[in-house]
Formats: C-alpha cells, structure tokens, sequence
C-alpha cells in the first residue's frame, strides 16, 4: 500500500517536476523597414501548441525582453503591438538558452521621432527642453494613448495608425502650451499635421509601401511666457471699411479660442493694425473696432474670458516696414501692417486652471474651460 501511495505521488508530481527546471529567453524586437527597436511590444512565449503562455514581458526602449521559461521541447514565441501586425516564431529548445529576435512588420501609418524645442533657440540643438508633461489623444477611438507626467528626456516617438485623427498636447511650467493635430488617412489626406515642423531632409527617404507607411523626424517648439511678447494671427481680414467678422476670419479665431483656452492662465491683448493710407484718426478709430469685433467674438461665440483678453486698435502707429504716408508701396507690402497680433500682458505662473486636467478631460468635456472660469468667478474675492 505505501509503494502504490508512492507512485501516486511521483505520477502527480511528474508534470510538475518536468516545469521545474526553468531557462532563460532573451531577444530584440525590431521595426522590419527601418530595423529600429520597437518598445513596448508584448512578447509571449508559448508551449509550441500555443496552448499555455508560459511567461510574457514587454519590451523596453532598446526593444529588448529577458525573461525565464519552464523547459519543454518547442516554444512559440509571439510578440505583438497595435500598430504592427503580430510576429511568432516556433523554436526548439536545444540547449540551456533560447535567444531569437523578431521582426514586425508595421500596420500603415507613422512613426514619429519628435524632438522638444526652447523656440527662442530653435536654431541650436543643444537648447531642447526636459521634464515636459506630454499627451496625445486619439479622437477616433477617444481613448488617450499617451500620458507623460513628466518626460526625463527632450524626446519621445508615438506610432500614428492609419485612419485615426490624434492630438498631442505638450506643456512646460514656464511655457506656452502647445497643441498638434495629426490626421493619418483620414478623410481622403493620406497625413494632415498642424502645428509641428517637420525636418524636411528626413521627411521623403523614410516612406515606404506606396507612401502607406513612413518615420518622420518632428520637432515641437515650445514659447517661454514673457509679458509683452507678441503673436501675428494670419488670415483675419475684414471687408473695406468694415468691421464684421468674416467667415475665413472666423476659422481663424476659432484657433485662437483652443489656443486661449490651452493656456487659460495668461492674460492677452488683441491689437488690430492697419496701413497708413486714409488719414491716422479714421484709421484709429478703424482699428479699434476691429480689435473690440473679434474680441466681442472670441467672449460671446466661443467663451473666452472676458478678464483675460482686451482690445486695443494701433491705427497705423505701428507701421513694420517703411510703407508711411506718400510710400510708393505694392499692395502686398501695405498687407504687412494690415495685421492681427495678440500680446501677453499679465501670468500668474501659479495659476494654471487646466495643468491637473488631462487631455482626455479637456477634449471630452466640451464645458470645462467654461466651468473652470466660473468656479474662478465664484472663489476670486470680492473687492471693496
């Protein structure tokens, strides 16, 4: 009777015995265009029937997985990524080490390679920017699929899918915050980016499969907050002698809301311009009207503030070029100081109403910016 317990025992044990010996698997995941590392790539390692994931790991940013396995006779080794269609390789198990890279095979869309800039230094790469919080938003799926509270480096990369819109959203205490769209086939544009440069010399060698896929090499510039500096809005004109908000000039400030309500902790200044022809009060007072029209627009249609943006029409007081009275001057050089220009003119480095909201949140709810200005309202004390 205890032989026949004892060999109950090893029976029952056997299976456990045979996983008991355990052996390391280690290899390198890489892009199959490009042969660059793929990080954050699900890697398992399966029994050869792909029947029982014995052990999984994700790729680290040099696209490299170590890991231990119960030793059995083949392996499945499968690794896998959203953007990239899934890799396995069966493998026999020879000897005490199994070591096998893998290479995918990218889904369309694009890689980019984006670099964070000081803009006053754009010119020098020496002068990137550290400790950034960025995020990007997938309006398609409407899941955030980035989340960097704080980025040790200047640089990061994101694959775009193909068929999905993003917005990445990058902030610095200091810093204007600066929003980028990016569109990868969608509505007929193979890829839409607004509001990133990209490094032209890297953009045209780097697509492949019938311009499907692509790794671009970005920069996002990042405006430090100085009271006084100046931003030219394009593309804000007005009929003769009118002041109404035309549709095109409408787009234009619709822009310039996202931009405002991005950076909610400033305070701004709306100056309108104008040329030097017409006699310099009419042109005063021209101006002017223009300012109080698209600051009237900015308040009532898309909710800025009214406490955080003035107007003020310059007339032609603020000539950029010598177009004076009398100047012989083409139409385009007296365009140039037909301009919009918004100025900084207050920040309260402590008072960033949006900094603890995610981009998920301030996409999402449509009624946050308004919200927020008004629990500033109902907490800001009530002067004597």
């Amino acid at each position: 009777m205890r032989y026949a317990k004892f060999l109950l025992a090893i029976t029952l044990l056997f299976p456990v015995l045979a996983f008991a010996q355990l052996i390391p698997a280690e290899g390198f995941v890489f892009d199959q265009s490009s042969g660059l590392p793929v990080s954050q790539s699900k890697v398992t390692i399966y029994d050869d029937m792909l029947k029982t994931p014995l052990a999984s790991q994700q790729t680290g940013p040099d696209g490299k997985y170590s890991l231990m396995v119960p030793k059995v006779e083949r392996y499945t080794i499968k690794a896998e990524k959203s953007t990239f269609f899934d890799a396995a390789l069966v493998v026999n198990s020879f000897d005490s080490l199994l070591k096998n890279d893998i290479a995918l095979s990218r889904k369309p869309g694009y890689v980019f390679d984006i670099t964070i800039f000081d803009k006053a230094f754009e010119h020098n790469p020496i002068n990137t920017l550290r400790d950034c919080k960025v995020e990007i938003y997938n309006n398609t799926t409407h899941e955030q699929e980035l989340a960097i509270e704080q980025m040790p480096k200047s640089t990061f990369n994101f694959s775009f899918a193909e068929g999905n819109h993003y917005t990445v959203l990058v902030r610095k205490q200091g810093y204007l915050n600066r929003r980028v769209e990016v569109y990868v086939n969608v509505n007929g544009c193979i890829l839409g980016i607004d509001g990133m440069g990209i490094k032209e010399p890297d953009l045209v060698p780097l697509m492949t499969h019938g311009n499907e896929i692509g790794y671009f090499l970005g920069t996002i510039d990042l405006d430090s907050i100085q009271i006084g500096k100046r931003f030219q809005i394009n593309n804000i004109y007005y009929d003769f002698d009118k002041w109404a908000i035309r549709p095109e000039a409408a787009n234009t400030l619709d822009k310039l809301a996202v931009f405002l309500k991005d950076n909610a902790g400033i305070q701004v200044e709306l100056g309108s311009h104008t040329d030097a022809r017409g006699s310099d009060d009419y042109n005063l007072s021209l101006s002017e009207k223009r300012a109080k029209s698209a600051v009237n627009y900015l308040t009532t249609v898309q909710g800025i503030a009214e406490n955080s943006i003035t107007s003020k029409g310059y007339g032609e007081t603020q000539l950029i070029n010598q177009c004076e009275d009398g100047a012989d001057c083409s139409e385009q050089d007296h365009q140039k100081n037909r301009r919009t220009e918004i100025k900084i003119i207050g920040y309260d480095p402590a008072n960033d109403p949006l900094w603890r909201r995610s981009l998920k949140e301030i996409i999402e709810d449509k009624n946050l910016y308004r919200k927020i200005i008004q629990q500033e309202k109902s907490t800001r004390p009530v002067s004597k």
